[in-house]
């Protein structure tokens, strides 16, 4: 063994007992059981519907109260304990307002969350559980855990611990904490599978939440990306930001949520678009603004001016990458002034005063400005660069981990099933090198300036052959300006078809090297249509879509309110959300429908996981070092 290498591991294991005592440690922690993945994806900004699924563990936790709470609690008792550790904030108002707090109640409500909490922790090693303890009340929560009450000699003082937490009226303090800790601990690993940004009216809230979370990774998805971009300084994706948000009007989101200033976007729109009903730009309204009150006719004209400001900045940036092959989805270049047809067809919205007809891509004066400010917002949102920063720290564009393959959209493919091949920056790039090529792109948009790769963020989110989009274009222009369905057709990547075949999805799974007898490809991104008959699972069941409808706007074409998968050592299942309001009604415990999809058989331990793959070898390692040390050789 390398002499340096033998250094550095002494200073670590000092003496032979010290590594004795790790290699006993780990070979243990080998045999306990693998811990819960879940996996979402298409969250779409709808914080009140995921953070009820994250914090309910998509209805485990209600599982958990019955199967240990059984034969101890009625039904009713059972639920009210689910939503006090779903929603202990509301639970807590209602109570009060009830006169429901008692010394009684907090007594017994403790004693139960803390046995709650015990039965949750089994299955993981005590260091694991207390590194997830919160420093509030760490040394009480330690006692309680770890106390053994049933003893005589203990029983006095475990129950003087909860006495006196409730007597110093800490008790619905400690009650929280305790909700959380099982909250994270019935979710031992959390895979957010793309698209937190966009249509839903709280993103922010989300990444909030997402930044106490413990185990969390993303695979970005071209939600995502499009806000990465427009921290990054791209100012077509800050014009798409905006005008997505408009679109769906997230004027709280924008203001109030990030601190964006719409005030010369507003003050613009009216001077310019103030005699104009701007009828094709209204926005979707899914849900109330609270703080800003903008009335449907302004946001309409703002939607409008920000779009037009888009369409410019796209044309723009169309022109200076020639290579990315993209004149085709230049709008603004397709437009006859005279006629008023796009490619023929009849434009609905003829009014375009800010167009030069001779150079459309040029920004007016006041359009310059409008984007410079925006892009100022942007690039130095000391909340939004935080949660962008995170997006990067804690993600990729694809995660392989214990036979999954996770990735948002496609892995771009030929119509005869192979992989695509893609030439860019005179390289050509398919399948895991797409990917990478991406990823690295994707960082140095952010991390460094370069300016290409600040261009590259818009392809991932509109070219053909970005994996994160996979279609043949992105109408957001057509689907205002005219009614030519042929002009409006986006056409998928041949994935989106050849993923119902096993062979195909075996080919990608080696092509990122995903070995073993279960693996399995975890997307999103195309809602199932669940209401016409499709399925999730594809490919003989090594493929599942889980983008089923969490977004508000997709409910009506999906007939539910999306899917999670869970992965456990007992198997992998897919729970279905019936409907968003049944996820949001704050008022019963939630269960979604559980469909078990793969059964382990038998139960998988850690030492079957990637992490004890990486702890095995820890082991050979050790018993080696071991080896040296019985044999005399010197350190």
């Amino acid at each position: 063994m390398d002499k340096t290498y033998q250094s550095i591991i002494k200073s670590l294991y000092p003496d032979k007992n010290s590594i004795k005592d790790e290699l006993i440690l780990l070979n243990a922690q080998q045999r306990l059981p693998k811990g819960t993945e879940y996996f979402f994806s298409d969250i779409h900004g709808e914080s009140d519907a995921f953070l009820h699924l994250l914090r309910s563990a998509s209805g485990n936790i209600r599982d958990k109260i019955q199967k240990f709470f059984g034969d101890t609690l009625e039904k009713k008792d059972q639920d009210a304990l689910a939503q006090l550790i779903y929603d202990r904030d509301l639970v807590y108002k209602s109570l009060k307002t009830e006169g429901k707090i008692t010394k009684d109640y907090l007594t017994i409500t403790i004693h139960r969350l803390i046995n709650l909490l015990k039965f949750v922790s089994t299955k993981y090693p005590k260091a694991y559980i207390k590194r997830k303890f919160p420093q509030k009340y760490s040394l009480i929560l330690d006692e309680l855990l770890y106390t053994n009450d049933s003893e005589y000699n203990k029983r006095a003082y475990y129950e003087s611990l909860v006495e006196n937490i409730v007597r110093y009226e800490v008790a619905f303090d400690f009650i929280k904490v305790i909700c959380t800790l099982i909250q994270r601990i019935s979710v031992d690993k959390l895979h957010i599978v793309g698209d937190i940004y966009d249509r839903g009216p709280s993103p922010h809230i989300i990444m909030d939440e997402l930044l106490t979370f413990p185990n969390v990774d993303f695979q970005w998805g071209n939600h995502d990306v499009a806000w990465m971009g427009a921290c990054s300084g791209n100012t077509a994706l800050i014009a798409a930001c905006v005008a997505d948000a408009i679109k769906y009007n997230n004027f709280d989101m924008l203001e109030d949520g990030y601190g964006i200033n719409l005030r010369i976007l507003f003050e613009f729109a009216m001077a310019t678009y103030g005699d104009d009903p701007c009828t094709y730009f209204a926005p979707r309204i899914y849900d109330d603004n609270t703080y800003d009150n903008i009335t449907t006719d302004a946001a309409a004209k703002m939607h409008k001016a920000i779009s037009i400001i888009r369409y410019k900045l796209d044309s723009a940036l169309i022109e200076r990458n020639p290579d990315l092959k993209m004149d085709d989805r230049n709008a603004l270049k397709f437009i006859d002034f005279e006629k008023m047809t796009y490619k023929g067809a009849k434009l609905k919205d003829t009014n375009f005063p800010t167009i030069d007809p001779k150079n459309p891509s040029k920004l007016t004066a006041e359009e310059k400005n409008v984007i410079h400010v925006l892009e100022q917002d942007f690039i130095k949102n000391e909340k939004l660069n935080k949660h962008m920063d995170f997006l990067y720290k804690n993600g990729s564009m694809y995660k392989v981990e214990n036979g999954s393959l996770l990735f948002h959209g496609c892995i771009p493919l030929t119509e005869d099933g192979d992989l695509q091949e893609v030439d860019l920056d005179g390289v050509t790039y398919k399948g895991k090198s797409l990917m990478d090529y991406f990823e690295k792109i994707a960082r140095d948009a952010y991390y460094t300036n370069n300016l290409k790769a600040k261009d590259l963020m818009w392809y991932l989110i509109s070219g053909r052959y970005s994996p994160i989009f996979g279609k043949s274009q992105y109408s957001y222009f057509e689907n205002i300006f005219v009614d030519d369905k042929k002009l409006r057709k986006e056409h998928s990547n041949p994935y989106y078809d050849l993923c119902e075949k096993e062979e195909i999805v075996d080919k990608i799974l080696d092509e990122f090297k995903v070995e073993g007898n279960r693996r399995r490809v975890v997307n999103g991104h195309v809602p199932v249509i669940t209401k016409t008959g499709e399925s999730p699972i594809k490919a003989n069941g090594k493929l599942y879509v889980i983008d089923g409808g969490i977004s508000k706007p997709y409910q009506a074409k999906t007939g539910i309110a999306g899917y999670t998968l869970v992965f456990n050592s007992h198997h992998v299942a897919l729970a279905e959300h019936k409907s968003y309001e049944s996820i949001t009604d704050k008022v019963s415990s939630y269960t979604p429908n559980i469909e078990e999809v793969e059964i382990m058989n038998p139960r998988m331990l850690r030492r079957d996981t990637d992490e004890g793959k990486i702890k095995k070898r820890k082991i050979e390692i050790l018993e080696e070092l071991l080896e040296l040390y019985d044999e005399g050789e010197r350190w």
